[in-house]
């Protein structure tokens, strides 16, 4: 709604999940039938991420990255540089939250 009020060309969202480390991927649906979420899974299998989702007229741009403790700091904490990939199909909660402005038929080419 709020996208719609401002007339907003893009949508921006980010926020804190948790991820699977890279050797246990494979085995998602398995863990999610077992734990039910990741957060109940056991924590060395999981990682803290933020994800970051670019929805724009032209197509929805996602990224996730590592979230790191920031030196020697316990409390403190960071990321690396995010590299974005252009999804053609993407479906969930946090889609489609982009309204299509009167006179669009949709999304429309691809810009990079």
């Amino acid at each position: 709604m709020l996208a719609e009020q401002l007339d907003a060309d893009f949508v921006f969202v980010l926020m804190e999940a948790y991820s699977l480390r890279a050797d246990k991927v494979a085995r998602y649906e398995e863990i999610l039938d077992e734990y039910g979420s990741l957060a109940d899974c056991p924590a060395s299998w999981r990682i803290d991420v933020v994800s970051l989702a670019l929805e724009t007229r032209h197509g929805v741009w996602v990224a996730q990255v590592p979230i790191r403790p920031k030196g020697i700091s316990k409390k403190k904490r960071t990321i690396g540089a995010p590299e974005f990939r252009h999804y053609t199909e993407v479906q969930g909660r946090f889609t489609d939250l982009l309204p299509v402005k009167e006179g669009e038929g949709g999304a429309g080419g691809v810009l990079h």
